[in-house]
């Protein structure tokens, strides 16, 4: 049974699943090159069938992670199938009335009941008209019924997919979904026991402690939906005793109902925050306002979830939702005694929400049984590219002029030796990770133990900000070594934060936060992907060191790169001297 699952949102992702196991997934933006592209995902979707060989009309069902909203971002060639094109011109109305009544509520509260009354009707019943009429052109452009369209609640979608590919889903488990916002609301609670579910609590998205972020990331000039870990980062350089005297500028924002402490409560729309920001903060320094909204998040985060263990005596804890990308949060949850275990969905933003739609589905429609659908242990669900395809583009790009190009035996083998030699080298191989995180298969990699190598990236390819970590990819068995974890919790995709021991400072120097030595590891078992990690055991076996430093293959400002033609685009228009593609290495000088 074949489910696609789409959201054409922040980051437009498309996902094919048959019978509750992920066929392929991805997200537009590798294909076009537009990072966290909004619209439709039409070439993520020819990619998920291209994988199983059928035409889109051959699915049972597509499904959609959002339930309720007008389509904004519906693509150029879509708006034509709508036969009520003034809802554009109805968006242009609303956006400024919205600004207005926010500038009157954030000085008279009282009015935001009111202004809210009238913006959530008109959005409401436009917005299902609007999605009608979406559900016809989707039919349409995939040549299939409307009855086999399917529009889902954003954050059940979130909570699904978390809890059934979880390694606890066939226990009960306690689900937290918190983002920006998404179906009007911004954190809800779900009990999952196997295929059964109950949604505990909801939270408003006026009151949207993932908006708080947002907004202070763009208040202090960086993009908001985008680089929320560069204000993550940034936080630990911020006294703590200089952080605690400013808190209170900001702790009375957002708290929780009197009559209910799982629900999110704030002192005006959390939307309107940036005034707050401009009138509080203005002369205060970047680092100091990146220490206070990570303290707030995490303070309130941890009194959340203790809330909620404490209402339903649950101590399996689940996270999804974007605001769990957050590796620092994640890491203090992990240290709650409270928390007896713990999964955090991979890549928990809003591109994870379609596999979510697909098993409800699955698991609602057509009465298919959790039992049978296996805990993810991989999440290499994009495409990949054989040899002679690899050739091809090689030879089609003239690239044996200008560098040097050879196909080798062992690739792993010669990429361990570069890589003990201070070299730093970019890998292209398998298929592609899904997701914000790089998991070895679309990497750039180096040794871990040399400093250097941290400002060679930066100048080569990255241009990070000063202040920004990189991360290593450390061998299962070694991991003792490197982390303190005391309750052993596994991280294969770079979701979770650990301190470091004191071979860690020496070993991983490199692939840690500089100031509070923090890692962000991806945890790898050899069945995850034997190719890397036989590629890390020679290094391992050359220089004592059982890691490798890990950031994503990709030019600064651009998505992580797709496969050969991209790869080769990148190697081309940075300083890197060494890349390997499938089993051919690629170097700008001799080696």
């Amino acid at each position: 049974m074949y489910i696609l699952g789409l959201y054409y949102g922040h980051n437009a992702t498309a996902c094919l699943t048959k019978d509750g196991r992920v066929i392929a997934a991805v997200s537009e933006e590798r294909f076009n090159g537009i990072k966290n592209y909004k619209g439709f995902p039409k070439n993520a979707i020819d990619y998920c069938l291209s994988e199983v060989g059928i035409k889109s009309s051959e699915l049972d069902l597509v499904v959609r992670s959002n339930r309720i909203g007008i389509p904004i971002h519906v693509p150029p060639d879509f708006r034509k199938d709508f036969s009520i094109n003034f809802l554009y011109l109805l968006h242009k109305f609303i956006n400024p009335f919205r600004k207005l009544y926010g500038e009157l509520a954030f000085r008279y509260p009282n009015m935001e009941v009111i202004g809210e009354f009238f913006y959530t009707l008109a959005v409401r019943t436009i917005g299902r008209l609007a999605m009608e009429r979406e559900k016809e052109a989707i039919a349409k452009e995939l040549d299939l019924p409307k009855k086999k369209i399917l529009f889902l609640d954003h954050h059940l979608c979130h909570a699904f997919i978390a809890s059934v590919v979880s390694p606890f889903n066939q226990e009960k488990n306690l689900v937290m979904v918190l983002d920006g916002e998404g179906d009007d609301c911004s954190a809800s609670i779900y009990i999952f026991d196997r295929s059964k579910y109950r949604l505990i609590s909801r939270s408003s998205r006026n009151s949207s402690l993932g908006a708080v972020y947002a907004y202070v990331t763009e208040f202090l000039g960086m993009k908001s939906n985008e680089h929320e870990y560069k204000v993550m980062g940034l936080a630990p350089y911020a006294k703590l005793e200089d952080v605690d005297k400013i808190y209170k500028k900001i702790k009375d924002i957002i708290f929780f109902d009197e009559k209910n402490p799982l629900i999110f409560k704030s002192k005006f729309n959390t939307k309107d925050i940036l005034k707050y920001l401009d009138r509080e903060f203005k002369r205060i320094r970047f680092d100091l306002i990146a220490g206070v909204v990570q303290k707030l998040t995490e303070e309130r985060i941890i009194e959340w979830i203790e809330a909620a263990i404490k209402v339903t005596g649950i101590k399996t804890v689940i996270l999804c939702g974007g605001v769990f990308m957050n590796v620092k949060v994640n890491q203090k949850i992990s240290q709650q005694k409270s928390v007896k275990k713990l999964f955090i969905m991979p890549s928990c933003g809003d591109e994870s929400t379609p596999l979510g739609a697909c098993l409800y589905a699955l698991i609602n429609q057509f009465k298919f049984g959790t039992q049978n659908i296996k805990p993810i242990k991989d999440i290499y669900w994009g495409p990949q590219f054989s040899d002679e395809e690899v050739e091809r583009v090689i030879k089609g790009r003239k690239i044996g002029d200008k560098f040097s190009v050879k196909k080798v035996k062992d690739i792993e083998k010669v990429t361990a030796k570069l890589l003990s030699e201070g070299k730093i080298v970019a890998r292209l191989k398998g298929r592609m990770e899904f997701g914000a995180r790089a998991l070895g298969n679309r990497s750039i990699l180096a040794n871990p133990s040399d400093p250097e190598v941290v400002r060679v990236i930066n100048e080569q390819v990255k241009n990070r900000d000063f202040w920004m970590p990189f991360a290593p990819t450390i061998l299962q068995e070694r991991a003792k070594d490197y982390l303190i974890n005391p309750k052993r919790i596994d991280s294969p995709f770079m979701m979770l934060g650990y301190d470091s021991t004191s071979i860690a400072r020496k070993e991983l120097k490199a692939a840690m936060h500089p100031y509070d030595f923090t890692l962000r590891p991806q945890i790898l078992n050899e069945d995850y992907n034997p190719d890397y990690y036989r590629l890390i055991k020679e290094f391992e076996r050359l220089t004592g060191i059982g890691a490798v430093l890990n950031t994503s293959f990709n030019l600064h400002g651009f998505p992580i790169v797709l496969g050969p033609r991209e790869a080769l685009d990148a190697f081309e228009n940075s300083s890197l001297e060494h890349m390997t593609l499938e089993d051919y290495i690629i170097s700008k000088k001799s080696i």
